[in-house]
């Protein structure tokens, strides 16, 4: 399915074919298409609905698509040929922040509060770790299920897990499916929990078919969930288009998180082109109200649009996901970080597009001889973000 943006005076000839998750944070780029901020750059724009991660991914890289809202680790793992074929993509513009959580089967939370002495044990993984001790080798192991093996999902779920003293490869089971599945997975007792963005950790609450143990702020911090990633083929060929598109796209993010459009928002978002549900399943994700649980969310861990600190592409968050693709055993050959990450999160074109100028500097680097070691105290947890979020570093 195809939605062509109205006929505008475009600074190419072709449009821009752009796919899209029908998730939460797609946001942008439906306000920047339906309030003509694409077209306010010059640009025309085709907006393509996907079903899967690995969609997305395979359509860039075939050329099928020459952009989309991708996952902020997903470009990192195209680039390097993780799980699919090697091409060259990378990204300007960081959309969102935040919105991930673990929720848990309403089963698995009576088991974890009979494991538990307080909530800090539940939330921690402490009483899961003790749950999971207290099987018997014939009891069916835990699955938890995440959207994508290359995902801030997985690597969230696995770090929570470690900390617990879980080991994610052999205490549990994690497996892919998708977001709009989640839900129907947990009520069907096919799975146990699962790492997802908004609405899915709320709705599952609302509806009373599972609770939510933590959410991805409380394990990392502030950190990017989605992106504007593209083809590096296309963006090299199209270098005005694609600085157009970072400006329409920050006018969006700043559109999208102003209170006052709320109600536009949730009314383009719900329309069968788009997320296809009802409104009032959406506001979960962009509001502070959120069904009465359990668990009450962070005010830090609500998803956000919008900032300098928000849309430009964060070095040091790249050279972290690369550190848990290490730990998790996803890269066959490490590579030079420094050259990966520089090539894949393209700050300065951030900068150029809005007019900005560049700081200068790489405070984010490390040394080739840096690198094994800084790896190594990823994967053993003393290397770690800073509690507020990558913003504030990485600590040692």
């Amino acid at each position: 399915m195809n939605i062509t943006a109205p006929n505008t005076v475009s600074l190419q000839s072709q449009p821009v074919r752009v796919g899209f998750i029908p998730l939460i944070d797609c946001a942008p780029f439906v306000v920047a298409h339906e309030k003509g901020f694409f077209c306010a750059q010059g640009v025309q724009v085709e907006l393509s609905k996907e079903a899967s991660w690995a969609s997305i991914r395979d359509k860039v890289a075939f050329n099928l698509l020459d952009g989309a809202h991708m996952l902020a680790s997903l470009p990192i793992a195209a680039s390097l040929g993780i799980g699919t074929v090697k091409t060259s993509m990378e990204s300007s513009f960081t959309v969102s922040h935040n919105g991930n959580a673990v929720t848990v089967s309403n089963a698995l939370y009576q088991n974890l509060v009979k494991f538990s002495n307080d909530v800090q044990d539940i939330r921690s993984g402490a009483a899961l770790k003790r749950f999971i001790a207290s099987k018997k080798p014939t009891d069916p192991t835990l699955r938890f299920a995440i959207v994508y093996p290359y995902s801030s999902h997985n690597y969230q779920l696995r770090d929570w897990l470690a900390q617990a003293g879980i080991d994610p490869d052999k205490d549990v089971q994690i497996i892919v499916i998708t977001p709009a599945q989640m839900m129907s997975y947990l009520k069907q007792n096919e799975i146990d929990g699962y790492c997802v963005g908004e609405p899915w950790n709320s709705l599952a609450v609302e509806q009373g078919v599972g609770h939510i143990l933590v959410t991805g702020y409380d394990i990392w911090g502030s950190t990017p969930e989605k992106v504007f990633g593209v083809n590096s083929l296309w963006a090299a060929q199209n270098p005005d288009v694609y600085l157009a598109m970072i400006r329409a796209l920050n006018r969006a993010c700043e559109w999208v998180d102003d209170k006052q459009n709320q109600s536009e928002l949730l009314s383009l978002l719900s329309q069968p082109d788009y997320l296809n549900c009802p409104a009032e399943q959406l506001i979960y994700g962009f509001n502070t109200l959120k069904p009465k649980g359990q668990f009450d969310w962070p005010l830090e861990a609500y998803q956000r649009f919008s900032g300098a600190d928000i849309n430009r592409p964060l070095p040091n968050y790249a050279l972290w996901i690369l550190a848990q693709m290490s730990r998790w055993q996803q890269l066959a050959k490490i590579p030079s970080l420094n050259q990966v990450v520089e090539q894949v999160y393209r700050q300065e074109l951030y900068y150029q597009a809005l007019g900005l100028v560049c700081p200068e500097g790489g405070s984010w680097k490390i040394t080739k001889q840096q690198e094994k070691a800084f790896l190594a105290a990823v994967a053993s947890g003393n290397v770690r973000l800073h509690p507020d979020g990558v913003l504030k570093g990485i600590c040692f």
